[in-house]
């Protein structure tokens, strides 16, 4: 599987615009911040889906910040994919979930009670990667099935390797904008560049596992998913160097070289990009794949209603077949 877009005759490859309401755009999201008291709109950075059962991927510094104490007055929003529109729309609603869980990686807290003392938190982020879920209450949610598929573990890559990344470079730019008035463009790119560096010990004062890109990607792509000549998701954006410093390049967190990451993502297949994880409702002859779901006791309920030759397993199943291999709970 190569990239999953490639850019048109005539496109800078390092910065191209991705115009495909059907494919790639349908599981990558930007995030937008947005006030309670102005209602104004602010450009954070993207997400992407990570499995069937609505888990995304983004980076922890993109949102940090706005889920914390110091940002009580945000609302952090993911904004869907509008699909096929010709000419300018506004953003409706519909077109908004809003965050119901985020799960950050940080160091444990230098003195909790001390912390709670002064009212402050001493934890600091360990990955630059953090877990999102939005809350099930918008119907447009549940119509998004696509998600992109990682590879947690097997090769690395090497310097020369062609990756690519995908996100929102334009989202920085919007910030404190009118949502009623006004009408915000989301316009998404890809950039393809040469890996330059392996880092798995990361980097001063940002150690977690990195790969160095010749390529520029702005602050609106952080989060964004990061591709390698597979079509597989082998990282997200992290960082930059600013533009026109001398040998800038781009970082990628890199998910290989850490294996409990797994566990936090335990809806992903860790060895096959693509497949998914979960409690399955089966029969063996003739074979046939009822549901897949991430709740055992729902599997169970499912499973109830079906004839008495199907039967609950947990394993992994690969998107959009019926190709299912079991394994131990």
């Amino acid at each position: 599987m190569p990239f999953p877009v490639t850019p048109a005759a005539g496109d800078d490859p390092r910065q191209f615009l991705i115009q495909d309401p059907t494919g790639v755009r349908h599981p990558i999201i930007s995030l937008l911040a947005i006030d309670s008291h102005t209602d104004r709109v602010s450009g954070l950075g993207t997400a992407f889906r990570i499995d069937s059962f609505g888990g995304y991927l983004t980076a922890q510094h993109v949102l940090e910040a706005w889920l914390g104490p110091s940002r009580p007055r945000s609302t952090v929003v993911g904004l869907l994919n509008p699909g096929l529109v010709y000419g300018r729309a506004p953003i409706g609603v519909d077109g908004m979930v809003v965050i119901a869980s985020a799960t950050a990686f940080r160091t444990p807290p230098e003195d909790i009670a001390l912390d709670r003392l002064l009212n402050r938190d001493s934890s600091r982020m360990s990955l630059d990667c953090m877990t999102l879920s939005f809350k099930a209450d918008n119907t447009r949610l549940h119509e998004v099935r696509d998600f992109l598929p990682l590879r947690l573990t097997g090769k690395w890559p090497e310097i020369g390797d062609e990756v690519m990344a995908v996100g929102f470079p334009e989202l920085r730019s919007i910030q404190d904008r009118e949502i009623d008035t006004d009408v915000l463009t989301e316009r998404m790119y890809g950039s393809i560049g040469r890996v330059t560096a392996v880092l798995p010990s990361g980097r001063e004062h940002r150690p977690w596992p990195t790969f160095a890109v010749d390529s520029h990607w702005p602050g609106g792509m952080s989060g964004g998913p990061v591709f390698n000549q597979d079509g597989e998701v082998i990282g997200l954006v992290s960082s930059s160097d600013e533009p026109g410093s001398d040998g800038a390049q781009s970082y990628a967190f890199w998910f290989a070289p850490i294996p409990g990451l797994q566990r936090n993502l335990p809806h992903v297949d860790p060895s096959n990009p693509g497949w998914v994880r979960g409690w399955a409702v089966v029969r063996n002859a003739p074979w046939h794949v009822a549901a897949m779901t991430n709740d055992h006791a729902r599997a169970e309920e499912i499973c109830a209603t079906l004839a008495s030759d199907y039967s609950v397993r947990f394993g992994s199943l690969r998107a959009g077949s019926d190709d299912f291999m079991g394994s131990a709970d």
